[in-house]
């Protein structure tokens, strides 16, 4: 009888021994996905970093290419080049779209649901784009 606290005292020692064991382990989990999420993070900021870089570059190569040179037939061409080629890819893609909305009719899927089928992702994004180069683009311009 003098034995069995001594041998409850080791068998509570023992369980909370694996549960601290258990606790450090679950402590070192929560410590390494913190480090990878620190990781990540420097790397996304590595990441901005770059982009930012390139977008100054752009902007510098942008900057030189309208300069005006003195004969007005160039420079007006010079300055004519980025919206015709916008309008150009703009009625391109509008008749794709087009096309492929007539394809979907004639196999009998209906308009609303051939509109709805056309305009994905890749459209919403695409339009974002222009937007955002033609209007918002505009306000930090003006801001200088």
């Amino acid at each position: 009888m003098r034995a069995l606290p001594e041998l409850i005292g080791l068998w509570n020692k023992k369980t909370d021994n694996a549960h601290e064991l258990a606790m450090l382990d679950k402590q070192f989990q929560l410590e390494t996905t913190r480090a990878q999420s620190r990781l990540d993070e420097i790397t996304t900021q590595g990441d901005i970093d770059q982009m930012l870089a390139l977008l100054a570059a752009q902007k510098s190569a942008l900057e030189g290419q309208m300069q005006k040179i003195g004969i007005k037939w160039v420079d007006a061409l010079n300055f004519a080049v980025r919206p015709l080629t916008t309008y150009y890819f703009l009625i391109l893609y509008g008749l794709a779209k087009l096309a492929m909305f007539v394809l979907a009719v004639q196999s009998d899927i209906g308009g609303w649901d051939a509109i709805l089928k056309l305009y994905d992702n890749n459209d919403r994004e695409i339009l974002a784009g222009i937007l955002a180069f033609w209007f918002v683009g505009r306000v930090f311009d003006k801001k200088k």
